[in-house]
């Protein structure tokens, strides 16, 4: 089902929302540190500013640990973005361990 969100009306005590446009699964493996993903990618409909898309990652095996989060002008950047944030904290991890 498609929704015209142009035809929504948000009032002025909604200061932001979001649509979920897209969604997948990545798995990080840096051999010693191993976490997989579920990302998911939305589009400001109200708000976001000049960042129009954000990323969300959650730890499908820690989903109160962290939280990788990205805001871009695409959301293929904001994506990216969200990967590499992940990709950041598995590596400090794993040096932090002595790997």
């Amino acid at each position: 089902m498609s929704i015209d969100w142009s035809k929504i009306v948000f009032t002025e005590h909604v200061t932001e929302a979001a649509i979920v446009i897209g969604q997948t699964q990545v798995v990080i493996d840096f051999g010693a540190e191993r976490a997989s993903y579920d990302i998911l990618v939305y589009e400001a409909v109200k708000g976001g500013g000049d960042d129009r898309y954000f990323a969300v990652g959650t730890n499908r095996d820690d989903a109160g640990g962290y939280r990788p989060t990205a805001a871009a002008a695409t959301a293929e950047e904001a994506v990216q973005r969200c990967l590499s944030d992940a990709g950041i904290f598995h590596r400090r991890r794993v040096k932090q361990a002595g790997g």
